[in-house]
């Protein structure tokens, strides 16, 4: 399992062009990719359940949220799961292939956007990441296109978020664990 998470760690910052961009000092204008992106693996326990989030530190210190003040939190069911309720081996594979799906037709749409990370749960898997509040409803048309085509997908959920306080605690622990 855990080299997938691996994979999954050097997969997406070649992905996601939007995580590989730095935000210079003027508020909304992108710079030159960072070359280094890493990604911190936690682990911690939900309702006595074991559970792992992989986040992207490039956000740790990120000063600007407010830019991309729209949560958006994709929940995906595991179907073939573990005595924990994670995903086996097969399963993680296809969880991989839609994640990537999904980031590459958000970048196409969407352009710029924060790709957090991931979470796995007892019987799920939550796809982190934050978007401009004008790119709600584009990613809305997005994600139910891929709603409609992959049962696994459970929920896209919305929330103003502009300060990050749905994450703060990854990126409180990322930042003691580095």
């Amino acid at each position: 399992m855990q080299k997938y998470y691996l994979l999954l760690i050097c997969i997406f910052p070649l992905i996601s062009c939007s995580q590989n961009k730095k935000v210079n000092s003027e508020p909304g204008k992108i710079e030159a990719p960072i070359i280094n992106q890493n990604f911190t693996t936690l682990k911690f326990e939900a309702n006595g359940k074991p559970c792992l989030a992989s986040i992207n530190d490039r956000y740790i210190d990120f000063k600007e949220k407010s830019i991309f003040s729209l949560s958006l939190f994709i929940m995906v069911n595991t179907l073939d799961k573990n005595k924990d309720g994670h995903p086996t081996d097969k399963e993680a594979l296809i969880f991989n292939d839609l994640q990537t799906e999904i980031i590459q037709e958000l970048v196409k749409v969407l352009g710029n956007y924060c790709y957090v990370g991931t979470t796995t749960m007892t019987g799920y898997r939550d796809i982190l990441l934050y978007i401009k509040t004008e790119d709600q409803k584009k990613a809305i048309e997005i994600m139910e296109r891929f709603k409609k085509k992959q049962n696994r997908i459970e929920s896209i959920s919305f929330e103003s978020d502009p300060e990050w306080e749905a994450v703060s605690s990854f990126y409180e622990a990322s930042a003691l664990k580095n």
